[in-house]
């Protein structure tokens, strides 16, 4: 993100606060605000911070010292920096490094009192105070050797000294006091070069206290001259008086030479009224000189744009009057008056040789040239200066610079075009508002926005609150790359410390300060009046929390609402808008009431403080959404509260009742440190870890893609996190950091906290500054976010990057169209290839560059060959004519010139995985439409993952092997044969036991006999696969094909091994004898003691102990596929030991990994086909345990899985759930409340997998059986009455409506009785033990070792589960019935999941409003860094806490 603006903070409001000055071609302006020094060039460029207070703490070793800069100088001689704070004056020095200049500090000069001012004259320093002293810089060759400053005179005043200055020729300098009427002139009657000086003074006296002077800088030659000085004053009686030294043999002695009176001036009379304001002597309105330095600069400056040509152009008119009037006025003074209109004077002969009698003249009265409330920036001290280094400068309008300060603290940065000022008949604007320097003086520790305005709030250590408003750019300036800005309302300074602020819709807020609460109004001149003090409000009960939340039918109808800790207490207000919405016709006390809870609240904060650009969009309608998050300590849960008003019930009436009740709860633990609520449900909450750095503050953002970015801020950088895209085969959501701001090196104030603004501006607090970015990515940031997604692409914003990583697809993305395929839609993945083979032609023909892809159009997008011909069929016509030739033909042709182009170009939108991925799936549909008669659909779904998984693979992706969904495609599939044939194909023609176990072919090869056949094709290969052929390869096999004659004979031929002989022997013996059996025993045991394992297994094999075989495979080599595999073919597909590993290991693989597509595949090839059909939906736990199934048949309500579905599962329960009788019967045991929230999850699944139009054409054609239908699947078979999502009627009361429930329809909360608890999956332990009667008989063991290997029965379960999480089952706090939790390092587990179903667009579930189920997904982001946990508190019938990984 690009820095926007910076609001460095107030002035300190001295004199001498801030100085600007011209150093080494450069404008530098510096000031001081609090403790710290800010330091800005001429182009705004924020050049450097730097903490005073900090530094001296450091230095002193005085860890409570609170500095506080009093004034600040820039030496135009070398850039040198002199600032006073307390009694110390500091100089800092500058230095270049990689081009940029900073400053550090050179020397501390300390003082017996404190002081308060400084003057440069070269190497010599004047600091003023309670004395007056002059420091010189001793001048060192030596570079090693500290910089010595020395004192060269020191005076003690009566009274402080708040301004002193040194003359332009560095003989006089002249100083003031506080209401000081006397001007002192200070010279050194001696040699300046002596090092004892005595410095003499001479007053000039005012009528008035002199609140301002500085000394006239003309060119070089007048600056050197003998009696050249000359002296403006400004004192309380409004007149300006220039002094002159009239006599060259004593230049120190000052006259009067000549006065500016503005009332003495016509065209300067004011109102009555503004006469009657100016009796305030403290309101009058200073005399500011423009130096002829400066004028003649920018004078010169003009005209060598024309090149001293200045023609007849009304700019060359303008410089010619303004050239003749610096021949004879150079001198140019102004005055900006009450109204706002500027008048500017010019003296003549102010310095002239011969000295004559200098002419005040008035050159002319501007109207309206400021603003009325700019007019306090000019009271006091200004700098008029010509810089030509911004950008914007109009060098040929003669621009002059202005920098004031107005009395509160705040500098003014304008500029005055003389060529236009002087010009009556010019249209431009001659005076122009740049910029403000702003803010706080002290550090900002928080900040707080409304939901509504664009307004927020900042909270200084001071007790200073500051409403900001956000300024959104207009339309015609949203191509300039800037975002929005901040501007200072006002601040909210009290006469007492405010402790608590609620902002308030139309800029009004409430102040709590520990003992009463005020409600204030902002008014239209820029002031805030108090409207009411709540005298409702008991003092005894001290507030934590003041906060507001608007009506959502009413909008002028605002609650206030107070919450305090002792008792649970709740303060509320209702606060009604006159008609016409600016101030409050009513404040309405409506109860004082504690929550129902046993526990004391530790922590509370809004519901509603999340931001973003659609927040209306996304408002709640239902009056009871919950309003209220509190955290107790005592329990360590957070609940969310809802308030149950309704304006149609009489308040009293409502009284009796619960006015807040709690929605939902969960658990979190320890003292959270931030806990911040975002929109659609989730809570962000940061708790401490005892490594990491320290999170500050976090805050949530809602796209106008409904789309959530979280900000994480620590002391020195800020993470800005979203969420990608779920993929197709995970059944999770990962967030991602994708952008990172670090605190540069010129801001050392740490970050303190962080606010979202609309329009995407990030509003950062360092210390006491307010920093503001926009959503324009940087150039830094683009190539970080290059890495992320993968793709060599500019994004320009924040939000392209949001939706790249999270929004629809593009047309030609492989997942897309791999989605489409698993639903059928070869025809229209057939359309957009062609179109993108179309697409490509042009372009390659055009010889033009591919930046982007042209979509398919969406109503050209299904058209397909059928339904032109069908219209042309029926007479009907179309509208589009160009729908004739929108229907492509994806000929061979097309997919060969596609595959080719896909090797050498990049598409956009596409990394290159997910093109190899592209150019996978297109060489896969050539080979499947040359068979498209033999393969089904589900051997297409095969054949094209299957071909994915190894294009991935041979890029960057390694996986183990395909996934089970897609080998449940082939289990499915009719085409088995093609199948296998692909599979050989895709492995190199020759089929090892690894690329079956990849390929799943004996899990989902329904024939006995093909996997017979497999097996000894593999076992072939096994041995074949090396040169010096070796039994023991394939061992494993021929013994599960019982073919030990044919291993003999292998043996025979193995002349080289050195086993041949031992096993000639053995193998020569008859088996059938439980001799030879228990000796094979033995033997296995032995090489399992060697890690042997594949020939131990064989070995059993042989001694007929297939349970213990089977037993090797899952334990030793973790594989069930082997297991499985030789079960079938040694005792076939009826066999108990296969069964036995399917009910015992495989299932309770499925159950603890929450994967559906194993445990539908385990049960279909059990034969349990209605569980096979169940496993897709209901929890997996109930079909497996028997506990779960009698809790589940018991209850009334059916347990609903919350975990968010693979996307695809819904594609195979629509194949399988009418396939048979038997699943019919499985799908009748289904409630309808599961299938239909698990449409709904499936629904919003395909939406966050970037697949919208898949979304919504499963609302549109998902058919749901009635409610009346008999559960007898014969019945079903002869009814198929069906009702989509879109035909289910929206029910006003559902008793099965829960707490905790997304609204669908306005994103809002509803109430349930109960909550229903999700079970855990248990561990998984194996039950195969070995038959280890003969293990001690050592006799006929052919591979002993003198040490016997000690083999376990049964080893104990670890509880990681396949992706290496450590799962645990234990209960949550008594208190908390039914619920479960999860143990584990909260360290290390990172960022997050979230619930796909609650936050899909609002126009896809308009009447999905009956997804009334709860859930608390517990999320956490850790990463180096503190705990986050991301909750979602919406969803199903659970309180089931989960936590995930981010991978």
């Amino acid at each position: 993100m690009s820095l926007q603006q910076t609001c460095s903070g107030k002035t300190n409001g001295y004199v001498q606060s801030f100085h600007s000055a011209y150093w080494e071609d450069v404008r530098y302006l510096a000031y001081g605000t609090g403790g710290n020094l800010v330091i800005y060039n001429g182009c705004l460029e924020h050049i450097q911070t730097t903490d005073i207070s900090k530094l001296l703490r450091d230095t002193k070793a005085e860890p409570e010292l609170e500095a506080n800069i009093t004034s600040v100088e820039i030496s135009e001689l070398d850039g040198k920096i002199a600032l006073t704070v307390g009694t110390d004056a500091l100089v800092l020095y500058p230095q270049e490094i990689n081009k940029n200049v900073h400053w550090n500090l050179m020397k501390i000069l300390n003082h017996d009192d404190p002081t308060f001012c400084t003057s440069w004259s070269g190497d010599q320093l004047l600091v003023g105070g309670e004395t007056l002293t002059i420091w010189e810089q001793a001048i060192s060759h030596n570079q090693e050797t500290p910089v010595r400053w020395s004192k060269l005179w020191e005076q003690r005043v009566s009274s402080k000294i708040v301004l002193a200055q040194f003359s332009p020729d560095s003989m006089l300098f002249a100083s003031i006091s506080d209401n000081d009427r006397l001007v002192k002139i200070w010279w050194n009657p001696h040699n300046s070069e002596t090092k004892d000086r005595e410095y003499e003074f001479s007053y000039l006296p005012h009528p008035r206290a002199v609140t301002n002077f500085t000394w006239r800088k003309g060119s070089s030659e007048q600056n050197n001259a003998v009696g050249s000085n000359i002296l403006i004053t400004m004192c309380k009686d409004g007149i300006c008086r220039i002094w002159a030294s009239t006599n060259p043999d004593e230049p120190q002695y000052l006259y009067i030479s000549t006065v500016v009176d503005p009332s003495q001036s016509l065209v300067t009379l004011q109102s009555l009224e503004e006469e009657t304001c100016n009796e305030d002597p403290n309101l009058f309105t200073s005399i500011h000189w423009i130096d002829s330095k400066e004028f003649l600069s920018a004078l010169r400056s003009s005209i060598e744009v024309f090149d001293g040509n200045i023609d007849d152009s009304i700019c060359g008119n303008g410089l010619r009057k303004l050239r003749n009037l610096a021949n004879d006025t150079p001198d140019l003074l102004y005055q900006v008056q009450r109204d706002g209109s500027m008048v500017i004077w010019g003296i003549r002969n102010v310095y002239c040789r011969p000295r004559r009698i200098p002419k005040v003249l008035v050159l002319l009265r501007l109207a309206q040239a400021f603003p009325t409330s700019d007019v306090e920036y000019f009271y006091n001290r200004t700098y008029t200066f010509h810089d030509n280094t911004p950008t914007d400068v109009l060098k040929s309008s003669v621009e002059l610079t202005v920098i004031a300060q107005s009395p509160q603290g705040r500098l003014n940065k304008y500029s005055i075009r003389l060529v236009d000022v002087f010009d009556s008949f010019s249209s431009n604007m001659p005076i122009e508002f740049k910029c403000s320097w702003t803010g706080h003086r002290s550090d900002i520790i928080s900040m707080k926005k409304t939901s509504i305005d664009n307004t927020f709030i900042s909270f200084a250590r001071d007790g200073e609150t500051i409403l900001w408003k956000i300024i959104v750019p207009n339309v015609d300036q949203s191509d300039k790359r800037i975002g929005p800005s901040i501007a200072e309302n006002f601040p909210i300074k009290m006469d007492f410390r405010i402790k608590l602020v609620s902002v308030i819709p139309l800029e009004n807020f409430v102040v709590y300060d520990g003992t009463r609460i005020v409600v204030f109004s902002h008014t239209k001149d820029g002031h805030f009046v108090q409207i009411a003090i709540l005298e409702d409000y008991e003092p005894s009960f001290e507030l934590i929390l003041l906060f507001n939340f608007q009506h959502v039918s009413l909008p002028s109808i605002i609650y206030l609402a107070g919450v305090s800790c002792q008792e649970n207490t709740i303060f509320l207000w209702k606060l009604t808008y006159n008609d016409s919405v600016t101030t409050f016709q009513q404040i309405e006390f409506i109860s004082k009431v504690s929550l129902q809870l046993g526990f004391k609240t530790t922590i509370a904060v809004p519901v509603e403080q999340w931001t973003g650009s659609n927040v209306k969009s996304y408002f709640s309608q239902d009056r009871y959404r919950p309003v209220l998050a509190t955290y107790s300590s005592e329990d360590g849960f957070i609940r969310y509260w809802q308030c149950n008003l309704d304006e149609n019930t009489d308040l009293r009436s409502q009284m009796t009742g619960k006015i807040w009740t709690e929605e939902v709860k969960f658990f979190v633990g320890e003292e959270p440190k931030v806990i911040k609520c975002g929109p659609l449900g989730k809570i962000a909450v940061v708790l401490q870890t005892s490594n990491g750095e320290r999170i500050i503050d976090v805050d949530w953002l809602l796209t106008s893609n409904a789309e959530l970015i979280l900000v994480i801020a620590t002391s020195r950088k800020i993470l800005i996190y979203t969420r990608v895209r779920k993929h197709h085969f995970s059944v999770r959501t990962s967030w991602i950091l994708f952008s990172e701001i670090n605190v540069q090196s010129n801001l050392p104030l740490p970050i303190s906290a962080i606010l979202w603004g609309n329009g995407g501006s990030l509003i950062v607090a360092n210390g006491n500054q307010l920093r503001c970015y926009n959503k324009w990515l940087s150039h830094e940031n683009i190539s970080e976010v290059s890495s992320v997604t993968g793709i060599n692409k500019p994004f320009p914003t924040l939000f392209h990057v949001v939706d790249h990583l999270n929004g629809p697809l593009p047309h030609h993305h492989p997942t897309l169209l791999l989605q489409h395929i698993l639903w059928g839609k070869m025809e229209l993945v057939k359309q957009m290839l062609a179109h993108l083979c179309k697409y490509l032609k042009l372009l390659i023909g055009a010889n033009k560059p591919i930046s982007r892809m042209l979509p398919v159009p969406f109503d050209k997008s299904t058209a397909s060959k059928k339904t032109r011909r069908y219209s042309i069929l029926f007479g009907e016509d179309s509208d589009d004519d160009d729908l004739q030739e929108s229907v492509l033909d994806f000929t061979e042709e097309a997919a060969k010139f596609l595959s080719e182009q896909l090797k050498v170009i990049s598409l956009p939108e596409l990394t290159s995985v997910e093109q190899a991925q592209l150019l996978a799936l297109v060489d896969t549909l050539i080979q499947v439409e040359s068979q498209k008669r033999s393969l089904d659909e589900n051997g297409v779904r095969y054949v094209l993952f299957m071909r994915r998984y190894h294009y991935l693979n041979r890029a960057t992706f390694r996986a183990p092997g395909l996934s089970y969904r897609d080998m449940n495609w082939a289990l499915h599939s009719d085409s088995q044969d093609l199948l296998i044939e692909y599979s050989i194909a895709a492995s190199g023609g020759k089929v090892l036991w690894n690329d079956a176990r990849v390929h799943g072919i004996f899990l989902w090869l329904r024939s006995n006999e093909a996997a017979r056949q497999q097996m000894e094709i593999i076992a072939r290969n096994h041995y074949m696969q090396k040169e010096e052929r070796d039994p023991t390869d394939c061992s494993l096999f021929y013994m599960a094909l019982r073919k030990k004659k044919l291993l003999l004979g292998l043996w025979r031929t193995a002349n080289n091994h050195k086993e041949q002989a031992v096993m000639l022997k053995f193998l020569s013996n008859n088996f059938d004898e439980p001799r030879w059996k228990t000796a094979a025993v033995k033997n296995a045991y032995a090489l399992l003691g060697k890690q042997r394992y594949e020939y131990a297994a064989a070995f059993f094999l042989l001694g007929d102990k297939l349970k213990d075989a089977a037993n090797v495979c899952l334990k030793y080599l973790d594989d069930f596929q082997l297991a499985i595999a030789i079960c079938r073919v040694y005792e076939g597909d009826e066999g108990s030991i296969l069964k036995s590993i399917l009910e015992n290991h495989v299932i309770p693989l499925a159950v603890k990994t929450g994967d559906r597509w194993l445990a539908s595949m385990a049960f279909w090839i059990l034969n349990q086909r209605d569980r096979a059909v169940k496993a897709i939906m209901v929890p997996l736990e109930t079909l497996h345990d028997t506990s779960m199934k009698q809790q589940t048949s018991s209850s009334t309500n059916s347990m609903i899985p919350t975990e968010s579905p693979d996307a695809a599962l819904i594609v195979l329960y629509k194949q399988l759930k009418e396939k048979s009788v038997q699943t019919l019967r499985g799908a009748s045991e289904i409630s309808s409340e599961t299938e239909y929230c698990f449409v709904l999850r499936s629904i919003f699944a395909y939406d966050r997998m970037g697949c919208p139009l898949l979304a919504l054409h499963l609302v549109k054609t998902w058919l749901f059986a009635s409610e009346s239908m008999s559960k007898n699947p014969h019945h079903i078979l002869r009814s198929r009455r069906r009702t989509t999502i879109l035909d289910i009627p929206l029910l006003d009361n559902d008793i099965r409506i829960s707490s905790g429930v997304v609204n669908f329809d306005n994103w809002s909360w509803e109430t349930d009785a109960d909550v229903a608890s999700s079970p855990v999956s248990p561990k998984s332990s194996s039950k195969f033990l070995f038959d280890d009667d003969n293990a001690k008989d050592t006799a006929n063991n052919l591979f002993a070792d003198d040490s016997q290997t000690k083999l376990c029965s049964d080893s104990p379960s670890n509880g990681t589960d396949m992706w290496g999480w450590n799962t645990y089952k234990t209960n949550s706090p008594s208190n908390v019935s039914g619920s479960y939790t999860e143990k584990g390092n909260l360290a290390n587990i990172t960022l997050l999941d979230d619930v796909d179903f609650n936050d899909y667009k609002v126009a896809l579930v308009r009447r999905l409003e009956q997804g009334v189920f709860k859930l608390s997904n517990r999320l956490t982001l850790a990463n180096q860094f503190e705990s986050i946990y991301i909750t979602a508190n919406i969803g199903c019938n659970n309180n089931n806490l989960r936590k995930f990984r981010l991978v």
